[in-house]
């Protein structure tokens, strides 16, 4: 009985800390390099995870002419029409559902070229919660188990 709860306490912990650590994962979601010419606008799109909790961190670099950018959508606000001639980064926290991104060359004479990359931040909120199933009733289990067989 001791070796039972041995290995169910430590299978509890194991599943909790091999769970917990892939809940949570960084995936480059959009890596992308395009020339706009004079007057031209273009845009990208991304959705987020469903059931998870998102963060979005997206940089670019424009040479040439700068360019507005736009993102619209959740927690947004803080992303329209910016002009950016160098190099531009941000952070959309917490995000949700569905983004557009808008990179608009329609003020300049002449093109401009960005370079885009989004990075989606996010936690498995189920694989989250099976890790801590794991913890609460193996590792308890083992402990109940092998303290019982100390007393005998």
């Amino acid at each position: 009985m001791m070796v039972m709860g041995i290995l169910l306490l430590l299978l509890g912990t194991s599943v909790f800390l091999l769970s917990f650590n892939s809940a949570m994962r960084a995936e480059i979601v959009i890596d992308t390099f395009f020339i706009l010419e004079a007057g031209e606008t273009q845009e990208r799109y991304h959705h987020t995870r469903i059931l998870s909790k998102s963060a979005l961190t997206g940089a670019m670099e424009v040479e040439g002419e700068g360019i507005n950018f736009t993102a619209y959508f959740f927690n947004t606000q803080h992303l329209e029409d910016i002009y950016v001639d160098r190099s531009y980064s941000f952070v959309i926290d917490p995000a949700d559902d569905l983004y557009t991104f808008i990179f608009d060359n329609s003020g300049n004479d002449g093109q401009s070229s960005i370079d885009f990359t989004l990075e989606e931040n996010w936690m498995d909120i189920p694989l989250l919660i099976l890790s801590l199933i794991g913890l609460l009733v193996l590792a308890p289990s083992g402990l109940i188990l092998t303290k019982m067989s100390l007393r005998k």
